[in-house]
């Protein structure tokens, strides 16, 4: 089995998840590439690309998916129901954009990652027809569909497998990338996994690769996992259906295992829940949500259009020519809310890379007498970074050392913070 180490410099980063669909009205690679600049300048490490390769354009929604098809917008791309993981969808340009937003990510010190989606393919796939053993069969020889009506990959044939390695060493080798966030990662099995990392390791020994999945077993070879329970635990703790005891036993029970990757939106929740966090609990909310993030262990993700306080309604299946009923991020939104977000972005992006601490120390737990505050203390070396926040739309009292020295304080008077107030200090036991 592979033995993974995870690179010092995925630790001290965090995440720029880009949906190019909702990025902006362009939706192209290209309108990234121009965005990346003003990433840099808010202290961004690692940009994401959600799934660019050529996509499946059937009409016929037999083979849609449930939500594509509730979406109501009649695309029929999904943009994680492939048919060619070597070519880039049209929608979004062609290889040579992609070259170019990987050549100016790493004249710009930033890492770019790709979306793998390796679990499933579209029906039409060009390459299911010439190797039909690279998909499961029922026993007439039809496609087997997953809930989602794509066609499931048969990972026990070893074509498929190198196939599929040709693929990643081909994007780490060829174009750059410097890893991969893995769709569905815990749904195909690990020793495949550890052996394409260990293939692009071989090209490139920092690569990463995320999964998107919980197993702790896969954290022998991913980076990290997905902290799905974790952003469950927020939008619990900001509807007031879990105390502060609740969260930090769910965190006690999924903690020790390996690096989780902490976000709130992404481009599934932004798709799938009634309405966006900011919206509906406030821009204060989010701020909050970001700090916590941020400074609690793992590597934190935020997702295109948070650092501008975006509150537009998304969808991962609206695009420029399939709007439907949804919206795109403004670039160009200048707002107290979203200047103030920016400012945030660059504290907290800066004190992830600054402070051993944030990045390699341990994390203990602080009592609270409201349980709708957290607070926590992390430990590397003589440097502790404590942080207490206001969960509650109503003020809260806290008791805070007198040796300290406040990074950073949003609402907090007179030892009160204020609803979803919180404040990150230095020092003091």
């Amino acid at each position: 089995m592979y033995k993974n180490i995870v690179p010092d410099w995925f630790k001290k980063t965090s995440v720029y998840q880009v949906n190019p669909r909702t990025f902006s009205r362009e939706g192209t690679i290209k309108a990234v590439t121009d965005e990346l600049p003003t990433l840099k300048e808010l202290g961004f490490g690692i940009i994401y690309l959600c799934p660019i390769f050529k996509t499946d354009d059937s009409k016929d929604k037999a083979y849609w998916s449930p939500r594509q098809i509730a979406s109501n917008t009649e695309n029929p791309k999904n943009p994680y129901r492939m048919v060619n993981y070597f070519e880039i969808d049209e929608e979004y340009g062609s290889m040579a954009d992609l070259k170019s937003f990987v050549s100016e990510c790493h004249r710009l010190g930033l890492k770019c990652l790709l979306d793998l989606v390796y679990l499933h393919m579209g029906p039409s796939a060009d390459i299911l027809k010439a190797h039909p053993e690279f998909a499961r069969r029922k026993e007439d020889g039809s496609l087997e569909l997953n809930h989602w009506n794509f066609a499931v990959l048969n990972y026990e044939n070893e074509g498929l497998r190198e196939y599929l390695y040709t693929n990643m060493v081909y994007y780490v080798g060829e174009i750059g990338v410097d890893g991969f966030r893995c769709d569905v990662g815990d749904c195909i099995p690990l020793d495949f996994w550890a052996e394409g990392k260990r293939r692009i390791r071989a090209i490139n020994p920092e690569a990463v690769m995320i999964n998107e999945g919980g197993k702790s077993e896969y954290l022998t070879v991913f980076d990290a996992n997905y902290g799905f329970y974790w952003h469950n635990c927020l939008y619990a703790m900001l509807s007031g259906s879990k105390t502060a005891k609740e969260v930090k036993a769910e965190y006690d029970h999924f903690s020790g295992s390996g690096l989780i990757l902490r976000d709130m939106d992404n481009h599934d929740t932004v798709t799938d829940w009634p309405y966006r966090i900011e919206g509906h609990f406030g821009h204060d909310a989010m701020d909050l949500i970001l700090a916590v993030n941020y400074t609690l262990d793992g590597v934190p993700m935020v997702y295109c259009g948070n650092e501008l306080a975006d509150t537009a309604r998304l969808s991962m299946f609206a695009n420029r020519f399939y709007p439907g009923e949804f919206e795109f991020t403004d670039r160009k939104t200048a707002t107290p809310e979203s200047e103030k977000r920016r400012e945030l972005i660059r504290f907290l992006n800066r004190i992830k890379a600054e402070y051993k601490a944030l990045y390699e120390g341990e994390t203990e737990w602080r009592e609270t007498e409201n349980d709708k505050v957290i607070a926590f203390t992390r430990k590397a070396d003589s440097e502790r970074i404590t942080f207490y926040g206001n969960f509650s739309k109503e003020a809260a009292d806290i008791d805070l050392p007198k040796n300290k020295e406040v990074l950073h304080s949003c609402g907090l008077s007179d030892g009160r913070l204020s609803s979803y107030g919180y404040i990150i200090f230095k020092k003091g036991e």
